[in-house]
């Protein structure tokens, strides 16, 4: 990767759009969405000792990888098919797999749950609005990039 400004389109998005079926057909997500935010949705213990002179000290204690997607709704596209095909699933109907290929050829991957899909909604005169959350179920796997 070069020096310089980072750009979110160089991240690549793939989710399984064929759950327990082995190997999985994964495709893209990205068309229609622009803009995803990263949260690791942190549980932090903060706790305060006595040799600290009254300031704490914060434990991070437990995560979830969280990416939260928004764009606009694009039929016949194969991901968001999928999403928002599923979008009355509950449990199992909403857990798949993932995969996020960062910018430096890192992946990160593994089991996820599609949680807070909304939309598509918006004006008569605007494209269809829509925003969903892929939860990582446990720690995904980081895998660097081929030297």
């Amino acid at each position: 990767m070069s020096e310089g400004l980072l750009l979110q389109s160089a991240h690549r998005f793939e989710i399984n759009t064929t759950p327990g079926v082995s190997p999985g057909t994964y495709a893209r997500l990205g068309a229609g969405l622009n803009n995803f935010e990263v949260s690791l949705n942190e549980e932090v213990a903060q706790d305060t000792y006595l040799d600290g002179d009254g300031f704490a000290t914060s434990t991070v204690t437990g995560a979830q990888l969280i990416i939260t997607f928004s764009g606009h709704r694009k039929l016949g596209d194969p991901a968001q098919d999928f999403i928002f095909g599923n979008m009355l699933e509950l449990g199992s109907g909403r857990e798949t797999d993932f995969k996020w290929t960062l910018p430096d050829g890192t992946l990160i991957a593994g089991a996820c749950t599609i949680a807070n899909i909304e939309g598509p909604s918006g004006d008569s005169n605007s494209k269809s609005e829509i925003s969903f959350e892929i939860h990582f179920n446990g720690r995904p796997t980081a895998t660097p990039p081929a030297p």
